[in-house]
């Protein structure tokens, strides 16, 4: 079946300036974007895909805000061409602070094709776990590789492309650290370790920012993330992920109500993504679980 990612997103002020460039590759395909941002512009997005994004070029005095769940970023914090990574039916956001025009380029990863590439299956820890703003030479130059084929038509021959995005593939998997290690904090007291997890149970079928999390305890942001993954050995949005799989397992014991319609009362962009995650935490498909406890 041919690979279709599919974006699904709600942006204002914010125009294209060229017409949208892409081509599609055995494992992925690419999209390089040129638009124009007015102050204060933003937007909301879920891809149905794990997607890489890398802003190229940004002419403006703005800020770029990029936000996940558990994550915020600002552009200016590491250099132009870095990547971020967001997970398939994940949502994230952007917010221009100023006006400007920007080049940035979109890897929608078709995951089956990759693990069929690699010839193993890739870690369901690093796919369901955001990243922003990681970098080194060797990925910023994978990148504007990329973006030249698209925005001069050069049209490489597709093994150099297919060797470009299993490149920035690795790099994703076992990326090189830019910076020294943070030093190793502590766990959460038992009482607000209680706390975050029966919130992020009970909230698990919407969207849960960090900063609600953090405020449950007192702590920073960060120091909160870090905690959470010390005290229970995943970061909260892992756990998220646990705890939607859960509240499936008690849909799918009903025996009637479909699929598709299990994903979207739980939390998940589409049938596709539960049946992906579900897998990779239960080790079989919702359907073939289902199957199991009807016997």
């Amino acid at each position: 079946m041919t690979f279709h990612p599919q974006m699904i997103s709600n942006i204002e002020g914010i125009s294209l300036l060229d017409e949208l460039r892409f081509r599609r590759w055995n494992t992925a395909i690419t999209d390089l974007w040129h638009v124009e941002c007015d102050a204060q512009a933003g937007g909301t997005y879920v891809s149905r895909a794990p997607l890489l994004v890398a802003i190229l070029d940004c002419v403006g005095s703005t800020k770029v805000h990029l936000r996940t769940p558990n994550n915020c970023y600002t552009a200016q914090d590491r250099p132009l061409g870095c990547l971020h990574y967001i997970p398939a039916g994940m949502e994230f956001s952007s917010e221009f602070l100023g006006g400007c025009r920007l080049r940035h380029l979109d890897i929608h990863l078709d995951v089956d094709a990759l693990e069929n590439d690699l010839d193993r299956n890739i870690d369901p820890q690093v796919l369901e776990t955001p990243r922003l703003g990681f970098c080194d030479p060797r990925i910023n130059s994978i990148v504007r590789l990329l973006a030249d084929d698209l925005e001069h038509g050069m049209r490489g021959s597709q093994m150099y492309g297919e060797g470009l995005v299993t490149a920035l593939t690795a790099a994703l998997l076992d990326p090189t650290p830019t910076a020294e290690p943070q030093r190793k904090r502590g766990k959460l007291a038992p009482f607000h370790l209680r706390k975050s997890i029966d919130y992020i149970e009970q909230n698990c079928g919407r969207t849960i920012r960090l900063d609600e999390l953090a405020q449950l305890t007192g702590l920073s942001q960060s120091y909160f993330c870090s905690a959470f993954r010390e005290s229970t050995g995943i970061p909260p949005q892992q756990w998220q992920m646990k705890a939607r799989v859960e509240r499936a397992k008690d849909l799918l014991k009903e025996g009637n109500t479909p699929l598709a319609a299990v994903a979207i009362r739980v939390g998940f962009a589409d049938q596709a993504h539960l049946t992906r995650v579900f897998r990779k935490i239960v080790g079989t498909t919702p359907g073939a679980w289902r199957r199991e406890q009807c016997t």
